[in-house]
């Protein structure tokens, strides 16, 4: 259906430099206002102490001989540590004892932190432990995790996660769970038995892993979680409130008992790649050795808070494939960051509006390291070398960002800088500034964004974020000006979001992501409304229901109307983990001129309201075949569109996995109808948590593409690996024919002090 707006605002254009300053002015003095207030009332609390202030408090006991990890606290030393017991539970009822016994007990020397755990199960043959793969998130399996709170911030800290066959994931923490680098990697070890009793578990956290305070008197915050899958059961030490995430670090315990504990000093991290590559583009054949020799990564700690690190040449060949998206929108398609030496610190250096569902792209970023070293294309272009700066300095999150890449065909070299620094007030607090530059070799060329921005908690569950940007460059000088409001309360019960985004036209963040960006962009003005409310009715089978709603309204900065998207959703999580939604959407867009859907149909410009239906419905992670299913229906512009995504899990064993995905829409409008469709398959195979294997099917008729990546990577000590990969892509059917094909092998060492 496709009908004409003639109520959409449209006036004069919007002197934002005037009035976003004041309205960011005047939220920023309403939130130094409120940060006061709630100064002045935390001076009023009795401050006696982290043991007197309602946390519960573990100590660590030092030992002079170390327990052998072999995953059984049989060493009579665990007995000198009192265990940390009590836990709760979140799920299914908020506030029961667990309904197993969990201890977990610390010592430590002057190098490496030990933890063991004892999870006591009345049922041991009903444990779930299927996964040997290092970084999976282990959802599908019982699990144990801890995160520790190294600076006692209450902000930030450092995730540690396994599940019964001691398979580890790890992550870092940046405001209380707002950024996950799930990315980090770092060496630690962990051993666990299944006993007649359940499953225990001996973890060793070497302290040259985790950056922390020299003080003298030494506490970390501290909280563990377990999770008893069969159950779909979750417990924690401290803050099982539901209305947080274990992420949120301020709900932490205290760890105390720790002194006299060596910090890393330095890391040398060289590589090796060798291999051979043969493509054919235009009917012209070529044949290249690929040989290389860099320095992936030289830690040096300035300070016990302060790392600084450097490379050159890296290899970023061994990147993640990135996940295969449909694009049935005229805006970028956003792809996150997976090369590891971006991955240090990367929380400290974000600075933008982030998504109203955590699963959506997010609309503006000021720094988005993936324009560095990858074109728009995502082909990759050589860095030259690059030098980073993170850590703490008092109450300051401070970083600093410098790199330098080389030519690659049209594409000039170009310098990179960032530099970022938050100051952090209160208990879950900040405000900061950032500045990027970025400059073409040779030339004068060069565009930069300097912007503040603000971040507040209040009373447990509300935040309130704003920031202002500004651009320039070196042909129109100052540029202009983009700015954010957001207030949003989010409780286990109800949550609220009031969002409003200001981009200038010709606001140019070259080192960032705007993801409405197109040849007839004019600024956007959006505003955004949301409320839920997710009651836990007394209905058997059902563990919780939510019932939501979000509207959008996205206009150009000369007032007049884009976008207008209504979406109401109604979803039931049951006890036994499943879990159902039915939502619908109405939309709104205004095409100002024809919209190309890529290697599919044309539609005209004009204005189109249309509106849709979604069902989607998820399998519960703890058993051996799991998944998702989406259906969708309704209109597209002026036509419409059917649409069926499947994506299972399958685990028959430990060592084997299957998770196939496939999209598959058809378009129907007025002159032409298309389908697309999107395969990608990935199929893993583990032969012990060394050896791992994965191999990635993909097939992609938009761009009209297979693709497969093949990888094996021995892990012969934890942060070192060998691994051998092998890629393919061409295209079929009637576009341009082409074939890439690569054998690479890459070995990494490092050095450690």
């Amino acid at each position: 259906m496709s009908n004409r707006n003639t109520d959409a605002p449209h006036s004069g254009r919007l002197d934002l430099s005037a009035s976003t300053l004041s309205r960011f002015a005047f939220w920023f003095l309403l939130l130094a206002g409120l940060a006061a207030c709630s100064a002045m009332a935390q001076d009023r609390l009795p401050q006696t102490g982290a043991a007197q202030n309602g946390s519960p408090v573990v100590t660590a006991f030092r030992v002079s001989v170390p327990p052998d990890l072999d995953g059984l606290l049989t060493e009579e030393i665990w007995l000198a540590a009192a265990p940390a017991a009590g836990f709760l539970q979140k799920d299914p009822q908020e506030g029961a004892p667990a309904s197993e016994r969990t201890e977990v007990r610390i010592l430590f020397d002057s190098q490496t932190l030990y933890i063991g755990v004892i999870c006591y199960d009345s049922d041991p043959g009903g444990i779930r432990a299927t996964e040997l793969r290092r970084d999976d998130e282990l959802q599908n399996d019982d699990l144990f995790e801890m995160i520790l709170d190294t600076f006692h911030d209450h902000r930030n800290g450092y995730l540690f996660r396994i599940n019964p066959l001691g398979t580890q994931y790890d992550a870092t923490v940046t405001n209380e769970g707002q950024t996950m680098n799930e990315n980090w990697d770092e060496k630690w070890d962990s051993r666990t038995q299944i006993t007649q009793e359940g499953w225990t578990a001996e973890i060793a956290i070497p302290f040259k892993t985790l950056r922390f305070s020299n003080s003298d008197e030494i506490i970390w915050g501290v909280n563990f979680h377990r999770t008893i899958k069969r159950k779909n059961e979750d417990v924690f030490w401290t803050a099982h409130s539901r209305s947080y995430e274990f992420e949120e670090v301020s709900q932490a315990g205290h760890l105390e008992g720790l002194s006299q504990i060596q910090s890393f000093t330095f890391r040398f991290k060289p590589f090796v790649t060798s291999g051979a590559g043969r493509s054919i583009r235009r009917g012209i054949e070529e044949t290249r050795q690929l040989h290389d020799v860099g320095i992936e990564d030289v830690k040096y700690m300035v300070t016990p808070q302060l790392a600084l690190d450097l490379t050159v040449n890296p290899d970023f060949a061994q990147a993640d494939v990135d996940e295969a998206q449909v694009n049935l929108t005229r805006f970028n398609l956003f792809f996150p960051e997976r090369r590891e030496f971006f991955q240090e610190g990367s929380g400290i250096f974000q600075f933008g509006a982030r998504p109203p569902q955590p699963w959506q792209d997010p609309q503006l970023l000021v720094f988005h390291s993936r324009r560095i070293g990858l074109s728009d294309n995502r082909q990759e272009i050589p860095i030259r070398a690059g030098l980073k700066l993170t850590g703490k300095q008092g109450p300051f999150d401070l970083g600093a960002l410098n790199m330098q890449t080389g030519r690659e065909g049209d594409i000039r070299g170009q310098n990179f800088t960032v530099l970022r620094a938050k100051g952090n007030l209160l208990e879950r607090s900040y405000v900061g500034a950032i500045f990027t530059r970025n400059t073409s070799n040779g030339t004068l060329d060069g565009s930069w964004v300097g912007g503040l921005d603000a971040n507040f908690t209040f009373l447990q569950n509300l935040n309130v974020q704003g920031f202002l940007a500004k651009s320039g460059s070196h042909e129109v000088g100052a540029g202009e000006w983009a700015g954010l409001n957001r207030v949003e309360w989010d409780s286990d019960r109800f949550q609220f979001l009031a969002e409003r985004l200001d981009i200038q036209e010709s606001f140019q963040p070259q080192m960032g992501f705007v993801s409405r960006a197109e040849p007839d962009w004019r600024g956007l003005r959006k505003s955004t409304g949301g409320a839920a409310y997710k009651p836990r009715p007394p209905i058997p089978g059902v563990r919780q229901l939510e019932f939501g709603a979000l509207v959008e309204h996205l206009a150009n900065q000369d007032g007049l109307l884009e976008t207008r998207l209504q979406d109401f959703e109604w979803s039931v999580e049951f006890e036994s983990g499943e879990q159902f939604q039915f939502s619908h959407r109405r939309n709104f867009e205004r095409l100002v001129r024809p919209f190309r859907i890529r290697q599919g149909g044309t539609i005209p410009a004009g204005d189109y309201a249309f509106g849709e239906y979604m069902i989607r419905s998820e399998a519960f992670r703890g058993r051996a075949i799991s998944g998702g299913l989406n259906l969708r229906w309704g209109e597209f512009f002026d036509g419409s569109r059917r649409g069926i995504e499947v994506s299972p899990q399958i685990k028959p064993t430990a060592n084997l996995s299957f998770e196939p995905s496939y999209e598959w829409n058809r378009i129907t409008l007025p002159n032409e109808t298309f389908t697309t469709q999107e395969m990608n398959t990935v199929v893993n195979y583990s032969f012990n948590q060394q050896w791992l294997t994965q191999t990635t099917f993909l097939v992609n008729s938009q761009d009209y593409l297979y693709a497969v990546n093949f990888r094996l990577n021995y892990i012969f000590r934890p942060g070192d690996d060998i691994f051998f990969v092998y890629n393919e892509a061409r295209s079929y059917g009637d576009t341009e024919q082409f074939l890439d094909r690569a054998l690479i092998f890459k070995m990494t060492f490092s050095l450690d002090r």
